[in-house]
């Protein structure tokens, strides 16, 4: 009898252990009903959000916890700081897994090209980064225009790619990423002046800003990833504005292939219009899945 207390005592201690530990969100973060990317989402969890541990031990890199609202379910432990130090190691840091491991490895150093138009050059690889060394980096990654090798893309998950650990965010930017079964949503939308394209603004010199989600119909762009094709690599592509337009809001699986980018410029919107800075910027691929085939759109 004295043992089956004891073990009793021991379970509730584990328990009221775990349920006394919290997170604090640091990034945003989808709660999902499951411990996987393609679970279903329950809400975006912004930073600061206070979560309750139900266990300390990730699993697949996820944690399951407890919103101040009552809601369970699971976040990307990547996401989220546990409040315990020194348990920390065990339940909210995940040791960087095998995509970061290939994104590393696929790394290839931008060469940024001219924009040219009709034969004349009318900005230069670097646009108007001036002596900003931070600033040519983004750009010449920006206006690379080779096209990876097809075996050389790394796949990503869309969650996965949007909640990209931020302390990569200098050496991953160059690796080949592709993202499939994804959905083009709000609209695809012609940017105004830029920097990189040296502050042109006809519509064969500015790049095209496409928001994307892992939901079709998503209507808030808060919680939508950001992938770009640019006025450099559409010139050796078919794409047409109107061929993307017609796939926005539609229940349409859409896979795309390019460079993976972080954009610190537009951090500030993080949550307000964009979920991520990180993004495929160019994209090098756009394939539509049409009767359980992806059909390339250059076809």
């Amino acid at each position: 009898m004295r043992r089956l207390v004891g073990v009793v005592v021991f379970c509730l201690f584990i328990v009221s252990f775990a349920s006394s530990q919290t997170a604090t969100v640091k990034r945003n973060v989808v709660l999902r009903a499951k411990a996987s990317t393609s679970s279903e989402a329950i809400d975006t969890l912004t930073p600061t959000t206070t979560l309750t541990l139900i266990n300390p031990a990730a699993r697949n890199g996820f944690l399951h916890v407890q919103t101040e609202d009552g809601d369970k379910g699971w976040v990307w432990a990547k996401n989220v700081q546990v409040s315990d130090e020194e348990d920390a190691g065990e339940a909210g840091a995940v040791v960087e897994d095998d995509t970061i491991a290939k994104l590393l490895a696929g790394h290839t150093d931008a060469v940024g090209q001219p924009l040219v138009i009709n034969g004349e050059n009318v900005c230069g690889p670097l646009g108007t980064a001036g002596n900003d060394d931070k600033k040519k980096t983004l750009n010449r990654n920006k206006n690379r225009t080779d096209i990876p090798a097809s075996s050389s893309y790394v796949p990503v998950e869309w969650a996965g790619l949007r909640d990209l650990p931020v302390n990569h965010s200098e050496d991953l930017p160059g690796a080949p990423v592709v993202m499939e079964n994804i959905f083009l949503v709000h609209k695809v939308k012609p940017e105004g002046a830029e920097s990189p394209n040296c502050g042109l603004t006809d519509p064969d010199e500015v790049d095209w800003h496409i928001y994307t989600s892992d939901t079709a119909g998503l209507d808030d762009i808060s919680k939508a990833v950001i992938i770009e094709t640019t006025a450099r690599t559409r010139t050796l592509h078919k794409w047409q504005q109107s061929d993307l337009a017609k796939l926005v809001n539609k229940n349409v699986p859409v896979r795309i292939s390019g460079w993976l980018l972080y954009d610190y410029e537009h951090v500030p919107v993080i949550g307000t219009q964009r979920a991520s800075v990180w993004e495929i910027h160019p994209i090098t691929k756009i394939e539509v899945k049409k009767n359980g085939q992806w059909v390339d759109l250059d076809q």
